[in-house]
Order: C-alpha cells, then sequence, then structure tokens
C-alpha cells in the first residue's frame, strides 16, 4: 500500500475539512426542532379554544386547505389575534428563551457526567494497572509528541473489551483514551498495529473531535428522552381523538397534517443520525490520514473481510447500509489511504440532508416564534441568515475543497450545478415534510413552484463553484482560508435573501396566495394620484407584474445580496490571474514547478466582461430616450399626468433597463469562457448602474427637450428621486434584481447551448494528451488600459456598495418594526386575492355558532338593544310633545353607544360567517355610523334637519340589526343548537372589547 498523495494536505492545511459546521448545523437543528415539537405539547396542557377562534374566522377545520385559510386568518388579523390571546394564549413569554436554555443546561449537565459514567462503570482500570513497567506509557508519551499535543491524554484500560481498537471520550481539554483489552493482548505481537491505533486516537484528539463529539451524543440523548418521547405521546393521543373518539368521517383532511406529524420526528430522526454517521464517516478517514503523515504504517489496517456481494442488488443494498454505520468499512478506510482524492469529491447524500436540515431548521423556528405573534423584515431575515450560514458552511467549504483540489491536480473542476440540484432537491423535500407551501394539503396549490427551489440550489452552488475557481486562480496569498471566507460570507448572504424570499412570498404563493387586481389598482392611485383607465393592455401587464417586482424586494437584505453577487468576483477578476504558482499552492506542493493550467480554463481579460457592461449601458441610455420620445406622443395636460401615465412611463424605463442589462449579459457569457455566470451577472450589473446613471441625467432634466418632454413642461431640475418618489426606489432596486435573475437566466442557456453543440477545440481538448505544467496566458492590455479598466472597477464598486448600503439603511428605518395585527389585515384585506372556499351547510352552522358564542352573541344583543331604545327615547320625546334639541340631547349617549357597536361591526370583530348575515351585518355597521356620526353632528350643531336625517338612518340600522339577529338564529335552530338567548347581560364580551 502507497501512502498518501501529499496534494491532499491541500484542504487541511488551506481550507479545511468542513465537518465542524456540519456538527454544528445538528447542534442548531436539534434545538429547533425541540421548541417547535415541544411547544404544542405544552399548549395541550392548556385549556384552548384554538378551534373556536379559527371557526369563527371562517376557517374550515375540515378542509383546511391552502390559501383560503391563510388569507381568511390574516384579513381579520385583529379579532383573530385578539381571540386566540384571549382563548388559545401560549406559554409564557420566558418560555420562548427558557425551553431551549433548559435543553441546553440538561445537555451541558450530561455531557460533563459522560465522561465520569464512561470512566467509572467497573470494567474500566487505569492504564497503569496493566502496564507495570511503564513501557506502554512512555510509547504514549512520545506518539503524543509526534501529534504535536502538549501533554498525553488520560488513559484507561477496558480488560473485558475482546476487540483490538481503542477510543477516545470526553472533552478537548480533559480527553480520556479507552484501550481495549484486545490491543493490549496482542501489542507483542502487532506493534505496528498498536502504534496505529494510538496515533489514530491522537489524532482525534489533535483534530479537536472529541468535544463537538460527545456534545452531539449529549443533546441527542436529551433531545430522546425530554422531546421526541413527549411528542409521540401527545401525537398518539391526537391521532386517537380525532380518528377514533370524534369520528373519521373527515379523516381525509386531517391525514396530511396527522401523517405530518407523525413524518417529523421520524425524518429528524433519521436526518440526525445519517448527517452524524456522515461526518463520523469524515473524521476517521481524516484521522487515519493524519495517523499515516505522523509514521503509522498503512499495512497495519488491512483487515480481511467477506467478498463484496456478487448482484447488483446486493452492491446497492450494501451502499445503503454503509450510510447508516457510524464507522465507515475497513476496506473504504484502505481505499482513501491509497488514493484521497474522494475526500475531496461532493457527496450528493451530505447536500440532500443540509438542504433538508435547513427547510427544518426554518420551518421550526418560526413555528415556535409563532404563537408569540413576532413577524417582521428583519426578524424573518434573521431566521434564514442562520440556517443560510450553515448551509453555506457545508456546501460552501465542500465545493471550494473540490475546485481546489481539482485546480490543484490539473483535473476537471466541478461546475456545482449537480450539487446544487441535490441541495435544491433536499429544501423542496423539507419544505414538503415540514408543509412550509403546502398548508394542511399533500402539495402546494402550485406545486411547480418548488422547482424554483431546486433551481434557486443549482444556482447558488454554480455561482459559489465559479467563485471558487476564479479566486483560487487569481489568489496570491499563502493561504486560501481569507478569500474563501470572503467568499462564503457573500454566498450566505446571498442564500439568506433567497430563503428569506421564499419564506415570505414564494411559499405563499406556493400556497394558493395571488393579488387581487383592485387591490393593485388602488396601490397605484395611492403612490401616483389620477386616472387608471384607458390604455387596458398596459394596466393589466402592470397589475400582474408589479406585484412580483414588489415582493422580489420584501426582504431587507436584497441589495446587498444584489451587490455582493457581481462585486465579489469582480474584485478576483481584476486582481488578474497569476502567471505562476500561487503561495498557497506552492506551499501545499513544494518544489512541483508551475501549477498547470488546462486549455481553455485561462481565466478571459477583465475587458472582456467590462466592456459589454458598458456598451449595454450605452444601449440602455438609448433606450430611455426612445422611452421619452414615445411616452411625449400621448403626454396629457398637467394634472393628468399621473396613474396610469405615469406608471406606464415606470413600466417602458423598467423595459427599457432590463433588455439592455439582458443584451449586456449575453454577450458576456459569450466572451467569458468556463466563467459564464460571473460574466454575465458582472456586464449585467454594470449596464445596470451605467444605464440606471444616464436615466437618472435624462429623467431630472425631463422638461428641457420638447420632443422627449414626459412628466414635465419647462426645463427645470427636478431630481428623479423627487420626481418618481415614492417608486424611485422601486426603479433602482427593481432593475439591479431583475438583471441579476436575468444575467443568471442567460448564463443557464448559454451553457446549455455550450453542451448541446460543443466547439471543436473543446472537443479537441477533451482527447489530448495528459497536460505539462505551462505558464498562464499573461494580459494582453496595455498599462493605460489597465489602469483605466481598474479605475472602472472601483467607481463601479463603490456605487455599488453605496447602494447597497443607502437601501439597507432605509429598510432598517421602514422594517425595523414588529409587523402589527392591523398592519396584516390591511394589508390581506388590499393585496390578498384568495376566494373564500365553499363550506357545507353543518360547517357553516358550527361556524356562524363559534362566532356567536365568542362575542358575537353581545354585539347582536347591543345593537338590538341601543337601536331599540333610541327609538324608544324619540316616541317618549314625542309624546311629551318638546322636541326641542336640549330634549333631544337625552339620546347623545345613545348614539354614542351605537357608533361604538358600529366600529365593532366594520372590522374589530369578526364578520360573521354567513354570507347572507354578513352583508345585513355590513349593512347595520355603515347605517349604525353614517347616523351616529350625524346625531352627534347635530346635537353640536343645534340642526334639526340634520337629526331627522341621523334618526331614519338609526331606524333602518335597527332593522339591520334585528334581521341579523333573526338570520343568525335561524342558521343555528336549523342545525339543531338550542334557542339562542339574547339577555341582558349573560354574554361573552367580545375579544379585546372594553
Amino acid at each position: 500500500m502507497t501512502a498518501p498523495d501529499p496534494r491532499a494536505q491541500l484542504a487541511d492545511r488551506s481550507i479545511g475539512v468542513g465537518t465542524t459546521v456540519r456538527f454544528a448545523m445538528l447542534v442548531v437543528l436539534l434545538l429547533a426542532a425541540s421548541g417547535a415539537m415541544t411547544l404544542p405539547v405544552l399548549q395541550a396542557l392548556r385549556t384552548s379554544d384554538a378551534l373556536g377562534c379559527n371557526l369563527a374566522a371562517g376557517v374550515d377545520p375540515y378542509n383546511i386547505g391552502n390559501g383560503p385559510a391563510l388569507v381568511s386568518a390574516l384579513s381579520q388579523a385583529v379579532p383573530y389575534l385578539a381571540c386566540m390571546a384571549k382563548y388559545a394564549p401560549p406559554p409564557p413569554w420566558w418560555g420562548l428563551v427558557g425551553l431551549p436554555v433548559l435543553l441546553s443546561g440538561v445537555a451541558g449537565v450530561l455531557f460533563l457526567v459522560l465522561p465520569a459514567w464512561k470512566a467509572g462503570r467497573g470494567r474500566v482500570v487505569p492504564l497503569e494497572t496493566v502496564d507495570h513497567d511503564g513501557e506502554l506509557r512512555r510509547l504514549l508519551d512520545a506518539l503524543a509528541a509526534t501529534a504535536g499535543l502538549a501533554r498525553t491524554p488520560r488513559v484507561v484500560v477496558d480488560p473485558a473489551a475482546a476487540s483490538t481498537g481503542a477510543v477516545v471520550f470526553g472533552r478537548n481539554r480533559r480527553p480520556t483514551m479507552c484501550l481495549h483489552g484486545g490491543l493490549l493482548v496482542r501489542r507483542n505481537s502487532e506493534p505496528e498495529r498498536l502504534r496505529a491505533v494510538l496515533l489514530h486516537e491522537l489524532a482525534h484528539v489533535a483534530n479537536r473531535d472529541v468535544t463537538i463529539t460527545y456534545v452531539t451524543v449529549a443533546l441527542w440523548r436529551v433531545f430522546l428522552a425530554m422531546v421526541l418521547l413527549p411528542y409521540l405521546i401527545w401525537e398518539g393521543t391526537v391521532i386517537h381523538g380525532t380518528y377514533f373518539e370524534s369520528g373519521a368521517a373527515n379523516w381525509p383532511s386531517y391525514l396530511p397534517a396527522t401523517t405530518r406529524g407523525v413524518l417529523l420526528p421520524t425524518v429528524m430522526v433519521a436526518l440526525v443520525y445519517l448527517a452524524r454517521s456522515d461526518v463520523l464517516h469524515s473524521r476517521e478517514v481524516y484521522a487515519d490520514l493524519a495517523a499515516v503523515r505522523w509514521g503509522a504504517d498503512p499495512r497495519s489496517w488491512v483487515v480481511t473481510g467477506p467478498p463484496p456481494p456478487g448482484s447488483a442488488l446486493r452492491r446497492a443494498a450494501g451502499r445503503f447500509l454503509e450510510v447508516w454505520r457510524t464507522h465507515p468499512r475497513w476496506e473504504l478506510r484502505q481505499n482513501v489511504l491509497a488514493d484521497p482524492a474522494p475526500l475531496f469529491g461532493i457527496r450528493p447524500l451530505s447536500m440532500f440532508l443540509a438542504g433538508t436540515a435547513a427547510a427544518l431548521i426554518d420551518s421550526s423556528v418560526l413555528n415556535y416564534v409563532s404563537p408569540y405573534y413576532l413577524s417582521g423584515g428583519w426578524l424573518n431575515q434573521t431566521v434564514f441568515l442562520a440556517s443560510a450560514v450553515l448551509v453555506t458552511g457545508v456546501a460552501g467549504i465542500a465545493l471550494w475543497r473540490a475546485v481546489a483540489h481539482a485546480v490543484l491536480t490539473s483535473g476537471r473542476v466541478p461546475s456545482g450545478v449537480r450539487t446544487g440540484l441535490w441541495l435544491g432537491a433536499g429544501m423542496a423535500g423539507g419544505n414538503l415534510i415540514t408543509g412550509f407551501g403546502s398548508g394542511a394539503e399533500w402539495f402546494p396549490s402550485r406545486p411547480q413552484l418548488l422547482l424554483l427551489v431546486v433551481c434557486a440550489g443549482m444556482a447558488y452552488t454554480w455561482w459559489v463553484a465559479q467563485c471558487a475557481r476564479l479566486c483560487t486562480r487569481a489568489w496570491r496569498g499563502r493561504t486560501l482560508r481569507p478569500v474563501m471566507l470572503f467568499n462564503l460570507a457573500a454566498a450566505a448572504l446571498v442564500l439568506c435573501c433567497w430563503l428569506a424570499w421564499w419564506g415570505q412570498a414564494g411559499a405563499p404563493y406556493a400556497d394558493g396566495f395571488w393579488f387581487s387586481a383592485p387591490g393593485v389598482q388602488a396601490a397605484l392611485r395611492y403612490d401616483f394620484p389620477g386616472p387608471i383607465t384607458g390604455h387596458p393592455a398596459m394596466l393589466s401587464a402592470i397589475t400582474a407584474v408589479l406585484p412580483p417586482v414588489l415582493n422580489a424586494l420584501i426582504p431587507p437584505l436584497v441589495p446587498a445580496g444584489v451587490a455582493v453577487l457581481w462585486v465579489v468576483p469582480l474584485l478576483a477578476w481584476a486582481i488578474g490571474p497569476n502567471a505562476a504558482t500561487p503561495r498557497w499552492a506552492d506551499g501545499a506542493l513544494p518544489g512541483t514547478g508551475i501549477l498547470a493550467v488546462p486549455p481553455g480554463d485561462e481565466v478571459p481579460r477583465l475587458g472582456r466582461v467590462l466592456w459589454p457592461g458598458l456598451l449595454g449601458g450605452a444601449a440602455a441610455w438609448i433606450a430611455v430616450v426612445g422611452v421619452q420620445a414615445y411616452m411625449h406622443t400621448w403626454q396629457p395636460g398637467p394634472q393628468q399626468r399621473g396613474g396610469i401615465f405615469v406608471w406606464s412611463y415606470m413600466a417602458w424605463l423598467f423595459v427599457a433597463l432590463v433588455s439592455a442589462t439582458v443584451a449586456a449579459a449575453a454577450v458576456a457569457v459569450v466572451r467569458s469562457g468556463p466563467y459564464r455566470l460571473l460574466g454575465a451577472l458582472i456586464a449585467a450589473e454594470t449596464a445596470a448602474l451605467t444605464g440606471l446613471a444616464g436615466t437618472l441625467l435624462i429623467v431630472s432634466s425631463d422638461g428641457c427637450v420638447q420632443p422627449l418632454n414626459t412628466l414635465g413642461s419647462g426645463c427645470t431640475w427636478t431630481p428623479a428621486w423627487q420626481l418618481l418618489r415614492p417608486a424611485f426606489p422601486t426603479l433602482v432596486n427593481g432593475t439591479l434584481v431583475l438583471a441579476a435573475i436575468g444575467a443568471v437566466l442567460t448564463a443557464a442557456v448559454g451553457s446549455i447551448c455550450r453542451r448541446l453543440r460543443p466547439s471543436r477545440a473543446w472537443r479537441s481538448a477533451r482527447t489530448t494528451a495528459p497536460l505539462k505544467p505551462r505558464k498562464a496566458a499573461p494580459l494582453k492590455e496595455g498599462p493605460r488600459a489597465v489602469r483605466g479598466l481598474r479605475i472602472a472597477v472601483s467607481v463601479l464598486c463603490t456605487v455599488a456598495v453605496g447602494i447597497a448600503a443607502t437601501e439597507t439603511a432605509r429598510q432598517v428605518r421602514q422594517k425595523v418594526r414588529i409587523v402589527t395585527p392591523t398592519a396584516a389585515q390591511r394589508s390581506t384585506q388590499q393585496w390578498g386575492g384568495v376566494a373564500d372556499a365553499p363550506v357545507s351547510a353543518r360547517t357553516r352552522a358550527e361556524q356562524v355558532h363559534a362566532w356567536y358564542r365568542l362575542g358575537g352573541h353581545y354585539l347582536i344583543w347591543h345593537a338590538n338593544a341601543h337601536s331599540a331604545y333610541f327609538v324608544t327615547e324619540l316616541r317618549a320625546i314625542a309624546a311629551a310633545k318638546d322636541v326641542s334639541m336640549t330634549s333631544l340631547s337625552r339620546v347623545r349617549p345613545t348614539c354614542t353607544n351605537l357608533s361604538r357597536i358600529a366600529r365593532w361591526a366594520n372590522g374589530s370583530y369578526f364578520r360573521i360567517p354567513d354570507p347572507q348575515a354578513r352583508l345585513l351585518w355590513q349593512q347595520f355597521g355603515a347605517q349604525a355610523w353614517k347616523g351616529s356620526q350625524d346625531c352627534q353632528k347635530a346635537l353640536d350643531q343645534h340642526n334639526r334637519d340634520l337629526f331627522v336625517t341621523a334618526a331614519g338612518e338609526l331606524v333602518e340600522a335597527r332593522k339591520s340589526a334585528t334581521a341579523v339577529k333573526n338570520r343568525v338564529d335561524k342558521v343555528l335552530l336549523d342545525d339543531g343548537y338550542s334557542a339562542p338567548r339574547h339577555p341582558g347581560w349573560f354574554f361573552t364580551v367580545p375579544p379585546g372589547a372594553q
């Protein structure tokens, strides 16, 4: 057996293995899932009427579906949250933080107790008990010094263990090595094996594997005992009550939710076990490599095992069982010692598990805080940032290792697309498992949107792989760690923006939500008052396109994410490729000469990606001038330049700018060589910034060139951000975001076409002889050209960072607050476009009964009592034949009370689930509000005519209140409920009422 390839040491010294990040993901996943699984158990211990609140809100519990239930609740957020706070309150606020702290504390105690328990079970004895002459102690001290340890770990012996192995437990600062009795028995006959085993265990200590391993073990056992077991008991009671006690007439509607309730812990157990096994596999192999590097004989691990299975089915079964083993088979470890190249490959299982874990972490954390109604742009962004950092640590480091190894060995550099396919599939699968985007159904209403998740994973890893490929060619430092960390920080920011968009906009889209056309048109009128009639095709296009563009800008870190998406590779490109072996590679491979650069893998000149962007910006200027000239042809009068006119102007500006960026990206794809994605992004964003600069000048000087006059008529300088306020930030950010999306799509199309029709040079490169080291092609630009391009790079980066900083600061001011129930209700009522789902007569009666008993009874009685009292007072005044304003002022308190009741009828309490009663109740609210306001105004102004009008309105309100009472009584009586009573005070006050 040969020694391992020295080039395998590259990632160990320059990048790192990345197993610690994977362990960290396991810890975060366990804590997040623990909170989400414990919370419903704690809520079950409290008296709750959450079902009543959902019924009163118009939710069908037997067919919750996707969008309708969500919109029904959010469009009544004020009464719904008040109802839940009163009848289904969450555990105390301190439980939000206390539960993770409790679990972590118990796991910490167990972590400290485990080593003492393992070392004091009665079978373990100190090393001195069996090492009478101290020979073994001297050997251990020498090997510990070889491994670079400051002191030798504590050593104990398990005489009863017949195996020839050892194990390390405890923590990094106080490790304990346990030697098995069989190993000591054969130490004289197989001294090299003893040395190899000891070096292997010392490698675990040197690699600092001990603490994180046993922290995970402790947390896993706490999860099983304190979280999983109570959760399964609770889930069993839920299933028993749903399908056996309450009957299973509507069991199909409950099946997805209850299946997920059982599937979630199952997937959690499998996910944690598989991820832990995958990490332990890697750590065992790296411990073997370290032991060999310190002088262990690789032949010491040669173990004769059974021959591999013969049939394909048995081989597949063997591979399946292998992933569940906590230690790799000896044959695999021997193969890695001979050729460590597989260590730098990317395992699909690891990527799939990382994607699934990210989806589970996001869903668990959001579910954990949801009963406390905490929501907001920055709060959600923080949640998604945690999972983005963990996924980037797992997938990003794996990609960098693979790329660095391929560059070092002149192998084929991975594109990252296949890695992203598995990562995206894991995220999509995690969404299906948790129901995130599916509601209470098996699949989302729009399942095709899950393909966006897979495509996003592929684009993300493609970008990381290309950045790694570019940086390894251009970086001149002694180690890749700084540039890798910088790139992965940018990757985490980009992924965080995607996850936040999916959680806040993409998942609701998949769930069935869309936008109401009247709501969009109302928003258009609000931003730019004016008529929106005419030009129906343009209005339809704006109504369909504007909401998705606005939603793409929801995550507050989107401006920063778009900026780093192209600024990071632009900076690496500006450094320029190395003409000789980089220092990081020379340090890993001393004396190997100049690093080989395969044909077609050279970094193209910077001008090949910058010039398309600059020319694209010039084209955008010309297109904007054309838009001005076109809009001038139907320029209305000064008072009519709002509404549809200004929004049409904005739409055509978008078209002009985005078209120019896509054209620039297409040219850059052809000229960027293997860096198509990065070249397309740089060119598109350069064109976008240049085009926006020209647009700023042209729009600000609107009115100075008569054939181009659009919004202005006179030649005055009005900054574009004032002229187009409040839509100017949408124009800037929307253009930059759409440019990035267009660049990714253009690069994808270009890569697909390249694969379908490879060039002759590419085909010949695939069949040529092995590569010989050669120098990279020097830059062809002259000094002045290089200096000019670098100045352009500096200006572009400064502008991009400035825009990102400005917009992020603006987002901080606007979105730092938690979303209030009133804001959520108003937004959903305006924008929500999901129709109410039809329900059965029995369910409708249950909904009306819940509405009635939770507060509707109170309101109906008061509406009838006060309106009847108003009429009684008027009759008494008429009988006394004293209709002076002083006598009429006796009804002022009644008018005030009716105005309060009208507020509850107009949105402060749930709307009545029955459509007929709802219309009557809304009619009462409008009549009572108008009449009560006129009544009070008439009394204040001593206006008899207005009082007569108000009296007529309140009399009509009384008729409506009586009709509401009769309709609600009929619905309840027809379904077998007891006759509703309307006493003076035996009723429930609505939630939130004073």
